[in-house]
């Protein structure tokens, strides 16, 4: 059992079964977030049976959306965060004639 407790937002908090889920989750025993991803897997497995292929082409064009939208975010966190000017070069003096 963890001691930290993370707040939930309230309207995760406040919604009925999701939000129970989730805070067993978070501050629950240590084997509790992976009945949580068994059920979120058996969730989505579930509904792609109910709904069947367009349900899961969805799923996979949202998963590659997030997928592009993280390797952006991780590869432009260099130009934000060190926003100083650069240094120009000394540059080489000629030799005097």
């Amino acid at each position: 059992m963890t001691t930290a407790a993370i707040a939930l937002p309230r309207p995760l908090a406040k919604f009925p079964i999701l939000g129970w889920m989730v805070d067993d989750a978070v501050s629950g025993h240590d084997d509790a977030k992976y009945y949580f991803i068994g059920n979120v897997v058996l969730t989505l497995v579930l509904a792609v049976y109910l709904f069947g292929y367009p349900l899961l082409i969805v799923l996979a064009l949202c998963a590659a959306a997030l997928a592009l939208t993280t390797i952006v975010i991780f590869t432009a966190a260099d130009m934000f965060e060190n926003r100083r000017p650069r240094r120009q070069a000394a540059r080489p003096s000629r030799p005097k004639r």
